[in-house]
This record gives C-alpha cells, sequence and structure tokens, in this order.
C-alpha cells in the first residue's frame, strides 16, 4: 500500500508541475502578449499530453503493467519535449543563419505541407524561434521549459524504474 501511495504521490506532483508550466505559458500569452512559435506549440503539446498522463496515474490505481506503461508514455511526451525544447535554446544560443521561416501558425504548416515536411521545416526555426524574447532570472522561456521537461523526464523514469521493483 505504501508504493501505491508513493505512485500517486509522484503523479500528483508531475501533474502539479505540468498545470504550472501550462498556465504560465498561457498567462504570458494573454497576458503579456508572448506569443507562442511553433516550436513553442510542440512543447505545450508535450506538456498537454504530460499533464493527461499525470493525471491519469494520480486517478486510477494501476498495477504493475499499467504503471509501466504509464511510464513509457510519460517518457515518450517528455522525451519529445525535451527535444523540442532543446532545438530551441539551440536556436536561441546559435540562430539561424539563413531567415528560415517560423512565422507561419502551426496548423497552417501542418495543412499545407507533409507531416515530415512540416516538422522538418519547424525543427529548422526561424528568426522568430530563435529570439529568447520574455526571460526571467536571465533564462529564456526555451529555458525553463527545458529544465522542466528534464525534472518531468527523470519522474517518469523514477515511475519506470519503481514499477519494475515492485
Amino acid at each position: 500500500m505504501k508504493n501505491a501511495r508513493t505512485f500517486h504521490l509522484t503523479y500528483l506532483l508531475g501533474f502539479i508541475l505540468t498545470a504550472l508550466f501550462l498556465a504560465s505559458a498561457f498567462y504570458l500569452q494573454n497576458y503579456k502578449g508572448v506569443n507562442p512559435c511553433p516550436l513553442c506549440l510542440l512543447q505545450r503539446m508535450s506538456m498537454a499530453a504530460l499533464s493527461v498522463i499525470f493525471i491519469v496515474g494520480t486517478l486510477f490505481r494501476l498495477k504493475k503493467y499499467g504503471n509501466i506503461f504509464l511510464g513509457f508514455l510519460g517518457f515518450l511526451a517528455s522525451a519529445s519535449g525535451l527535444l523540442f525544447a532543446g532545438r530551441q535554446v539551440w536556436l536561441q544560443i546559435l540562430p539561424p543563419s539563413s531567415s528560415g521561416d517560423c512565422s507561419a501558425s502551426l496548423s497552417y504548416i501542418f495543412n499545407v505541407l507533409s507531416i515530415k515536411e512540416a516538422l522538418m521545416q519547424v525543427w529548422q526555426g526561424g528568426m522568430e524561434c530563435s529570439q529568447a524574447g520574455w526571460q526571467f532570472l536571465h533564462l529564456s522561456l526555451a529555458a525553463w521549459s527545458l529544465i522542466g521537461f528534464i525534472i518531468l523526464f527523470l519522474l517518469t523514469i523514477l515511475q519506470i524504474k519503481r514499477s519494475f521493483i515492485d
């Protein structure tokens, strides 16, 4: 029983963190005018997926294989967020030499291009994606997002490890 409680508390912690990250992003967008670029939107999608995964783990008492499956989904969602946030931090440190177009909306990019081409276009970034913009404690939003995804990635690894030990 103690181990089940630890699972639930860790999932609850993950859900609280993801909710805080998403609430902060929406606050900055709606009240401070910080508009997200396509890479930011992909990070939000990864964070939203993690939020759903963590709330499912919080609300339901899962058996061993359920926790392993949920941990694996969390691993994939947090790894994708790490990838997108890491790429944006990279673009902010070393901006692209060409002025690639990252200014189109994410839905437009995916409607016009194939999935492969759309992901490649977003991945290349552009001037909008490479601007640090709003900062807190001298770190950009992308850097904070990267830190958040690292924490959440470690939480999912912890849950997977606990599942195998249980």
